[in-house]
């Protein structure tokens, strides 16, 4: 079994890294070693239990590792993630929470090549705790070569003409005023991600009504919206908020700050799902996302919201999508759990 080094899984503080060791167990199955931190500065705990997005990112770090290690993409690739999805099996409001994950397991990741280059790759995950079973998750991605992603993105800055990631100048929204970080399981307005709408604010970001755009040129063609067909009968409530997004958080612009990366995204989702639910502590079990356009720092964006019916076991499923120059930027499907059942709030609708 080989380290993981931070680079390898392109963050740079070792706190973050979820993976402690990878190898290969055959000729298509790959083996991680899995410590999650007792606490993570993104994805924190809720009233002592783990957070399940610690899944997604999970599975995103396993499949740069294969990407790198494996299929021997250059470390200055551009990773385009396109789908995301997890499930914890674990019924995340019993006493203790779930169980510790220890390995993660990965068999016969795809991809595809452009000449001898890594072009696509898809991988499916299984998370364990010693021999239990607890989670799935899987994720999709593009990889460019710099050459190709600078092409992709004209009138960005040479990344490689950029000490630091932050100082890269790349114009940002305005600050806008945050939610209360407590409705969204936060404490500080840093790591809110979501802010009230402003009648006297010029946006040119509301709800489209002609059909989705397609995915990026570079992107295999997407599937169908994670929750076709499986829509819970009752009809639905529907909210939504600007995103804020800083470009100085240490977690989410880690290694780079040209677009708002997939943890921010998926970040904003959940914190929209739980306000949507209007639930003061609570966690996300379930996901399936989908990523279809970068959504830029320049410009704002909608995050808006419908909340379906309550499943028998508790679980509220939201939809969210995030609109960008009228166009469908990001859509997801979330089931939502109250940690603790009798902590509600009130919901803030937009009209």
């Amino acid at each position: 079994m080989s380290p993981v080094p931070p680079h390898l899984v392109h963050r740079s503080d070792e706190a973050d890294v979820l993976l402690t060791h990878f190898g290969r167990a055959d000729a298509d199955t790959y083996l991680f070693t899995v410590q999650w931190p007792t606490t993570h500065a993104l994805f924190s705990s809720v009233l002592g239990q783990e957070n399940p997005m610690l899944i997604a990112e999970t599975v995103r770090q396993a499949g740069t590792v294969l990407a790198h290690e494996v299929f021997e993409a250059p470390m200055d690739d551009q990773f385009l993630l396109w789908n995301l999805r997890y499930e914890s099996f674990h019924d995340l409001r019993r006493p203790g929470g779930p169980p510790t994950p220890t390995k993660a397991v990965i068999r016969s990741p795809e991809v595809t090549l452009r000449g001898r280059r890594l072009a696509t790759i898809h991988i499916d995950m299984e998370l364990f705790s010693g021999h239990l079973r607890i989670g799935t998750g899987a994720a999709s991605a593009n990889c460019l070569s710099a050459a190709a992603y600078r092409r992709l993105r004209p009138g960005l800055p040479d990344a490689s003409d950029v000490s630091d990631a932050h100082d890269a100048p790349v114009p940002a929204v305005a600050p806008r005023t945050a939610i209360p970080p407590a409705l969204v399981g936060k404490e500080n307005d840093q790591d809110v991600m979501l802010s009230p709408f402003d009648s006297a604010s010029p946006l040119d970001t509301a709800t489209p009504s002609h059909a989705p755009a397609a995915p990026l040129d570079t992107a295999p063609t997407a599937p169908a919206a994670p929750w076709s067909g499986a829509r819970p009968a009752g009809t639905p409530r529907t909210a939504a908020w600007q995103l804020r997004a800083d470009r100085h958080h240490p977690v989410i612009f880690d290694s780079q700050s040209d677009h708002l990366p997939g943890r921010g995204i998926i970040e904003a989702m959940r914190q929209a799902a739980q306000l949507a639910a209007g639930l003061e502590h609570a966690l996300v079990p379930s996901m399936n996302a989908e990523f279809r356009r970068y959504v830029e720092l320049d410009r704002p964006c909608t995050v808006s919201t419908e909340v379906g019916a309550e499943q028998p076991d508790g679980r509220i499923p939201i939809e969210v999508t995030m609109y960008q120059d009228n166009e469908v930027a990001a859509l997801a499907l979330l089931l939502v759990q109250d940690v603790k059942p009798a902590a509600r709030h009130d919901l803030p609708v937009r009209p």
